[in-house]
C-alpha cells in the first residue's frame, strides 16, 4: 500500500504532465535571414517574401532579433501539434 505522500506526488506529476502536453508549441515569424518579424508578416505573406515560422527557437523577443535554433516544421507526436500550428502562440514581436 502506498503512503499518502507518494499518492499526492503521483497525482501532482500526472497533472503537471497533462498541463505541459496540452500546450501549443511556440513559434516565431522570421524573415529569410532568420530575424524576428511581426506575426502579421507571416500571415499576410502566406510564405512569400521569405517570411516563415520557426517552431521552438529562441530570441530576445524583439523585432529584428536573430532567432536561434528551432525547426521550420512543428513538432509532432505526444503533446505536439500538427498542421500549421493552430492558434496564434507567437511572440512575433507584436
Amino acid at each position: 500500500m502506498r503512503k499518502p505522500r507518494e499518492v499526492r506526488l503521483t497525482i501532482l506529476a500526472a497533472v503537471a504532465l497533462s498541463m505541459t502536453s496540452c500546450r501549443t508549441q511556440h513559434r516565431d515569424c522570421v524573415d529569410a535571414q532568420g530575424h524576428l518579424q511581426p506575426d502579421s508578416a507571416c500571415q499576410a505573406g502566406g510564405g512569400t517574401g521569405g517570411y516563415h515560422y520557426v517552431y521552438g527557437g529562441s530570441s530576445g523577443g524583439h523585432v529584428g532579433d536573430y532567432v536561434l535554433g528551432g525547426s521550420t516544421t512543428p513538432r509532432g507526436g505526444f503533446g505536439g501539434i500538427g498542421g500549421d500550428g493552430g492558434g496564434d502562440d507567437s511572440a512575433g514581436g507584436e
